[in-house]
């Protein structure tokens, strides 16, 4: 393939060397097919790089880092580990043989999320520490008219910041906490948000190790970093030999509260090849990791999933009775049990969800269960261990009445079995699809090249002859019998213009009004019920105060699935509008209509005259119109979105305000696509007007250059014949090597 395209550069070269011999048209279009542009063409067709992209995905403390630290790292701990599911930020790991890292910090509209999260916290804070108090007072009021029952009870209950900080952080939730426990670590560590927020800081300088790297990470992604409440994003560059090939994607949680975030990793594992989805192994695909699987993952994109079941090791402990510390038959039992389990909890969510086209991937999926801290101890030698390292061994060892050697402790892992065989396999398909994807793209240019090579040579022919066969006098006679010809069709070609000018119009207004009728399909969200436990107070005779619990039920739907309809119907609009665009100008149809109309100007019975020399110079004029096509951009109207949510689920008033935002942007979005090509109908219409009235003079002029160029070709007959041959020479050479 490499040859292929340096016999591209060959090419390329030899056309800018010889161009003003060479046909203008053909040489034009080879230096297309063959230079600047061809690195660029197979770079949207295909990874030039061969990087294979794999996402991993999971909840907050699934044991992602982990994995990841076992799989490349082999069990270092070089990425930090979120403490929670705000600063736990997207890390994108590449090779380098620099080490370095990229840090992305919140954009300002994200940071106004969190800032609007926090007051909510507090508004809440304030309203609860009130309740509380005017519970208090009232229990303090039963308990003056119940003394002369009571003895000896202290009545005065103080209120206590823990206490209201607690019940808060029941009424409003998880999102709405993590945001002011963001917030609040930002403001207590004194941190300018304002100089960082929507910027990008390069850490590279005095970096001579990954561990000064991964020291330097720490105020930035550690749990207790300066920088990390504010963190959005890390590219981290590392020499390390196993991430040859890989571009690996560590995301945030699937419970991520910032929905700009979330979208950020959406469109990362759009990209991926394969995804590695992590979920506890005692509870694999529960309800957040199924609600990952439905509404978060992307459709469409990726490849290939894997499922890992992961902390395999707490699944043995926690079952260690059962099997009263036989390992062997813990093992066996537990993998069979758990496969069953995981069988039946993906077989509800794939009925579940029968028309997501990510279902069919997952159908005949296994599941393989890992333990990344079981691996960290095996490759630590059982020495040198962290706390919970020290602790997860010693619970082993104690329940199970063994000494776990590296040996078991690597086979409950099995993260070696991952990297040597899956992930090698998944390399393997990766190469072979790239190549074939290359392969087909090589070869279609291939055809090209060789056929604009054909065509230069056929003209290279017909000037030998004509120097071999003309005199100057006849040379000049010619260029008037041209020149009196264009003229007579003048008529002709400005209709056809105006002809196509109004046929492309026409056109147009015919794909708007077919992207506007596939607008009500995207509008509306699937609504689903949900539950939630409700708690209450009361407060008994004797006053002791009881905290009581029951289920509520409420509707809910998801902000990711109004995402995802608006981003499809741009992303069909923008296929239809350029699947639809060649056929609308159709520079190839103006072409075979205006030689006609341009030959009609001509006796063409008159069979020494070469019929090209009409043809080229209009194909030469024609070459002068480009009219690129419109493609609408996702990001302006996905952010509408992101920014008015502050949750990934809504519920109540909510799901009609989120309705309603989706169809004012899939009206604004139509709207957009009209307005926008409208304008390009203006400016369609302009430039065919002004080429309709100087394509006859265009091509007159590119017809006299050529009859110029032979005229004084004929001044030096034989040296211009010997070049000519030569160039034919070269052109067959160019041939036979392509």
């Amino acid at each position: 393939m490499k040859k292929t395209i340096n016999k591209f550069k060959t090419i390329n070269q030899f056309i800018k060397t010889n161009n003003e011999q060479l046909l203008k048209t053909s040489s034009n279009q080879l230096l297309d097919l063959t230079g600047d542009k061809l690195d660029e063409k197979i770079e949207n067709v295909v990874s030039t790089d061969g990087v294979l992209r794999i996402g991993i995905v999971g909840q907050v403390k699934a044991g992602k880092s982990s994995f990841i630290n076992a799989l490349l790292f082999d069990g270092k701990d070089v990425l930090p580990k979120a403490s929670t599911p705000m600063t736990a930020a997207l890390t994108v790991i590449k090779y380098s043989e620099e080490i370095s890292a990229e840090v992305e910090f919140y954009s300002k509209a994200d940071w106004g999320i969190i800032e609007r999260k926090a007051k909510e916290f507090k508004k809440s804070y304030k309203q609860t520490r009130e309740e509380l108090i005017k519970q208090k007072k009232e229990e303090k009021s039963i308990l003056s008219k119940a003394e002369d029952l009571i003895t000896n009870f202290n009545s005065k209950i103080d209120i206590s910041d823990e206490e209201v900080e607690t019940e808060t952080k029941l009424r409003v939730g998880d999102s709405v906490t993590s945001a002011y426990e963001v917030y609040t670590m930002a403001h207590d560590s004194g941190l300018d948000v304002n100089a960082h927020i929507g910027k990008i800081e390069k850490i590279s300088e005095n970096i001579s190790s990954i561990d000064e790297l991964v020291g330097k990470l720490q105020e930035y992604v550690g749990a207790n970093g300066r920088y990390t409440p504010i963190t959005r994003n890390t590219n981290l560059y590392l020499d390390i030999p196993t991430l040859k090939g890989i571009e690996l994607i560590d995301t945030p949680g699937t419970n991520d509260p910032i929905i700009s975030r979330g979208q950020t990793t959406r469109d990362f594992l759009s990209r991926c090849d394969t995804v590695f989805l992590l979920s506890y192994s005692g509870q694999f695909m529960g309800k957040e990791d199924a609600e990952f699987l439905v509404n978060t993952l992307p459709s469409e994109g990726i490849s290939n999933i894997m499922l890992l079941g992961s902390k395999f090791d707490s699944v043995l402990v926690d079952e260690f009775k059962k099997y009263k510390g036989d390992i062997r038959e813990a093992l066996q039992d537990l993998y069979t049990k758990l496969s069953t389990q995981a069988d039946d909890s993906l077989g509800k969510i794939i009925a579940s969800n029968p028309n997501k086209p990510i279902m069919q991937k997952l159908k005949s999926k296994k599941v393989k269960f890992i333990s990344g801290i079981c691996y960290n101890i095996a490759k630590k030698n059982k020495k040198n261990l962290d706390e919970m390292e020290a602790h997860a061994l010693m619970t082993l060892e104690k329940r199970y009445n063994l000494d776990f050697s590296n040996e078991i402790l690597l086979q409950l892992a099995n993260i070696d079995i991952i990297r040597e065989k899956d992930l090698k396999e998944i390399k393997a398909n990766k190469d072979e699809i790239l190549s074939n994807k290359l392969k087909d793209f090589i070869s279609g240019q291939q055809e090209k090249v060789s056929k604009e090579l054909r065509a230069i040579e056929t003209n290279l022919k017909e000037r030998i002859n004509e120097l071999e066969n003309s005199n100057i006098e006849e040379l000049t006679n010619k260029a008037k019998i041209l020149e009196q010809g264009f003229d007579r069709a003048e008529e002709g070609i400005q209709q056809t213009f105006i002809d196509f000018k109004f046929d492309i119009k026409e056109k147009i207004y015919g794909l708007i009004s077919e992207i506007d009728n596939q607008r009500s399909i995207y509008t509306g969200v699937s609504r689903s019920q949900d539950s939630r436990e409700v708690y209450s107070h009361t407060t008994g005779m004797w006053l002791w105060k009881t905290r009581h619990t029951k289920k509520e039920f409420y509707v809910i739907a998801n902000v990711n699935e109004a995402v995802d309809k608006a981003v499809k119907f741009i992303r069909e609009a923008n296929e239809d509008i350029l699947h639809t665009w060649d056929k609308m100008i159709n520079l190839q149809e103006i072409e075979t209509k205006l030689i006609k109309e341009a030959t009609n100007g001509f006796d063409m019975g008159d069979t020494s005259f070469n019929k090209n020399k009409i043809i080229n110079p209009v194909k030469n004029a024609l070459r002068e119109i480009k009219i690129k096509p419109y493609r609408l951009k996702e990001k302006e109207y996905i952010s509408q979105i992101t920014t008015t949510f502050s949750s990934n689920q809504v519920e109540g008033s909510e799901i009609n305000e989120l309705e309603e935002l989706l169809r004012e942007i899939l009206y604004k979005i139509v709207n957009d696509i009209e307005h926008t090509l409208e304008n390009k109908i203006k400016e369609i219409s302009k430039l065919l007007d002004e080429k309709s009235s100087t394509f006859v003079s265009s091509i007159k002029e590119n017809s006299n250059q050529e009859i110029f160029k032979l005229k004084n070709d004929l001044k030096s007959k034989e040296a211009s014949i010997s070049r000519d041959k030569n160039l034919i020479q070269k052109i067959n050479h160019l041939k036979e090597e392509l």
